[in-house]
Parts: C-alpha cells; sequence; structure tokens
C-alpha cells in the first residue's frame, strides 16, 4: 500500500558541547551522562510528541498535524490552534526543567572525575520545522522519511550560535512560524542555505534569555492554606496532555457544562501572562496571571463583583496526573461566607464533579483511541 502523505512538526533536540566534551573525559561516565540525559529528555517528549529515534547525542520526535480529529490535541481547531501554541509551550518547558536538573546536578555530584565535573557545560538547541512526509518502516519501527525531515536534520548544523554567541536555542523555520502563528519580533532572524535545498529562513530565540526571565517573573499562585475551596482529581493521562484540556478552548467546552469557550487575546501571540479567553454562554473572561506550562497556571476569572482567582496545578503521578485547583473568591467578605458561597457555585451552580466525571469519560476514550494511533508507546 502507498504511504499517505502527511503534514506535521519534525523536532530535533540536540546536545550541544557533546562531541568536545566525549573527546576530552572519561568514556564510561560520558555515556552515562549521555545515556541519562537522553533518557530525559525522551521522558519529556514523547507524552505529547512521538519518538521518530535517537540518533547519537540527538534525539528525533514529529507531531502529526491531524486535521479531522476533533477531539486531538493534534487537530487543527483554527486559526489559532493549541497546536501551534503547544509546540513551543513543550520546548521551553523541557528546557527550563533541563536547566533545573542540571544545577542541581551539579551540586550534588561528588565524582571528581572530568566527565561529571564538565557535565554542567552542557546544553541544548532544537531545531523545528514544520512539512510533508510519509512513515517509513525502517527495522520494524516506523518514522518520517521525505524532504521536509532532511531540512530539519541539515539545520542541526546552522549560523546561530556564530551570529548571536547563544549556546542554547530553539530554531523554527519560516514554514513552522507560519502554522503556528508565533510572534517572531524578538527572534533572531536567519537565512540557511544548503546544496540541492538552498534557501531556508529561520527564526531562533534564545532559551538561556527565557530561562532567566521564568525564573525573575512574578510568582501568582494561590496555595492550599489560601483557597477558599480545593478540588483534588486523578487523571490517566500525562500533565502536558491534561494541561491542554484546560487551556485549549475549544477541548475545555467538551467537558465544561453549559459553556462555549473561545480565545479572547493574545498579547505574545500564544497562550502566557495576560491572556484572556471568553466564555459567550455566561459572559465571564478568563485572565491569565501566571503559567508554568505543565506545572501550574493561575487565572483571575468572573463577571462583575463576582469573581475568583485560581491555581490549576498538574502534578505526574505513577498513573498519570493529579489535578489540584485551588480556588480563592476576591473581595472584603468573611473567609466563612466566602468559602460558602465558592462551594455552592463550584459544585451546585458550576458542576465541577459532573465536569470533571465527563472529562475522565472522554480522556479515557481518547487513551483507547491514542494507543493506536496518535500516542503509540515506546518502543
Amino acid at each position: 500500500m502507498t504511504p499517505t502523505t502527511q503534514k506535521g512538526f519534525l523536532i530535533l533536540a540536540d546536545i550541544t558541547g557533546f562531541t568536545p566534551f566525549v573527546a576530552t573525559t572519561e568514556l564510561e561516565h560520558s555515556q552515562e551522562i549521555l545515556r541519562h540525559m537522553l533518557n530525559g529528555i525522551i521522558s519529556f517528549l514523547t507524552p505529547v510528541f512521538t519518538l521518530a529515534e535517537v540518533e547519537g547525542d540527538a534525539v528525533f520526535v514529529y507531531l502529526t498535524d491531524s486535521k479531522g480529529q476533533p477531539n486531538s490535541p493534534a487537530a487543527d481547531i483554527g486559526s489559532q490552534s493549541r497546536l501551534g501554541e503547544m509546540v513551543p509551550d513543550v520546548i521551553e518547558s523541557m528546557y527550563y526543567s533541563y536547566r533545573d536538573k542540571k544545577n542541581s546536578f551539579h551540586r550534588a555530584r561528588t565524582c571528581e572525575c572530568n566527565a561529571c565535573q564538565m557535565a554542567a557545560t552542557l546544553d541544548l538547541k532544537f531545531v523545528v520545522h514544520y512539512g510533508e512526509y510519509i512513515m517509513n518502516n525502517a527495522g520494524g519501527k516506523d518514522k518520517p522519511l521525505g524532504p521536509s525531515v532532511n531540512v530539519a536534520h541539515r539545520l542541526l548544523k546552522n549560523h546561530v550560535t556564530e551570529a548571536t554567541g547563544w549556546k542554547a536555542y530553539a530554531l523554527f523555520t519560516k514554514e513552522c512560524v507560519s502554522r503556528i502563528g508565533l510572534n517572531v519580533t524578538e527572534f533572531h532572524h536567519g537565512t540557511e542555505m544548503f546544496e540541492h535545498i538552498g534557501s531556508v529562513e529561520t527564526f531562533s530565540v534564545d532559551l538561556n534569555a527565557r530561562y532567566k526571565g521564568y525564573l525573575s517573573e512574578r510568582t501568582v499562585y494561590i496555595s492550599s492554606a489560601e483557597a477558599d475551596f480545593v478540588v483534588q482529581k486523578d487523571f490517566p493521562v500525562a500533565p502536558a496532555l491534561l494541561w491542554e484540556w484546560f487551556n485549549d478552548p475549544k477541548r475545555k467546552t467538551l467537558w465544561s457544562e453549559g459553556s462555549n469557550w473561545n480565545i479572547l487575546s493574545r498579547p505574545a501571540g500564544r497562550m502566557g501572562r495576560g491572556s484572556t479567553n471568553h466564555c459567550v454562554n455566561s459572559k465571564v473572561i478568563e485572565t491569565i496571571l501566571d503559567y508554568r506550562p505543565f506545572e501550574y497556571y493561575t487565572s483571575k476569572m468572573g463577571r462583575g463583583p463576582l469573581n475568583f482567582t485560581s491555581t490549576f496545578k498538574f502534578e505526574a503521578i505513577p498513573q498519570g496526573c493529579r489535578l489540584f485547583w485551588y480556588i480563592k473568591m476576591n473581595g472584603i467578605l468573611p473567609t466563612t461566607m466566602k468559602r460558602s458561597i465558592t462551594k455552592l457555585l463550584l459544585e451546585k451552580g458550576m458542576g465541577v464533579h459532573r465536569n470533571f466525571k465527563k472529562l475522565l469519560a472522554l480522556i479515557e476514550a481518547e487513551k483507547l483511541k491514542s494507543e493506536v494511533t496518535y500516542y503509540p508507546a515506546m518502543g
């Protein structure tokens, strides 16, 4: 049977500085460090993306743009698709997680060998391209094949570091930027030339600068002690996938009783601090106050004097994800009164437990479908 041409995102996560690292350090420990880093990259990326293969010190994953599947996180749901927002979210979160772990690894390491002492000099870069490919079975495993795949791999050798001095960055091609609708005002704009391919227009962002900004941003977080009402629920899906059910307005509408959520504004060109969503049915506006993908987000939501600040926390557990929803009613009413009103509104007015039961059913149905389609188990 002739393979069907597909479109999607082709992503390479590459460990920078590994070649000179291996050349000047002890082989046994350098390979142990490489294996540890690659496993960490794979485990972070694969709940959303599909693993194609590990290529030396790089991981190749992809995400098919599955049009016509309205319940898929890879579905085309409009001009500002969460598919496009999800790609940079995952990449940036992957890098932030890597930096946090690298810092703790460097502090905790007691081995005096060169490999262990120099591990903290390693960094990450990402190449993201969008294009056509077919699935080719090689050695019993499917992976993308085609000119777009070649472009993505060729872009691992680029001039971003030479032009900017950055060692950690994410490079997006023009095709990828167009599909995502990414705001590239502050990105480095470049052009790479390759034999038999021609020019490839690129837009790159400094991940080290993004990480510093991430650390310095003001935290807005409602704790369990501050909350007037707390909801806790376990779901059999990875945090990154549950995140989409809450942050994609179209998917949120599927399980939130009587709602019709739509995007209102995206000041940064994608979901983040200052973004707003609008429920057409209730006239409620949700404003994002703090946004830490796959960890937590905090939003203010309401209409008129009746409004609430909520933190949604996503915690990985062996069976999937544990959601904590901390809700605080804003205003000067006595605490006991606010807690009574909040409980009544959430349980009776919004039907939070019915909504979560419906969400669980949707996730179970998608999980059953995904085991044979777009979230295959890693092998």
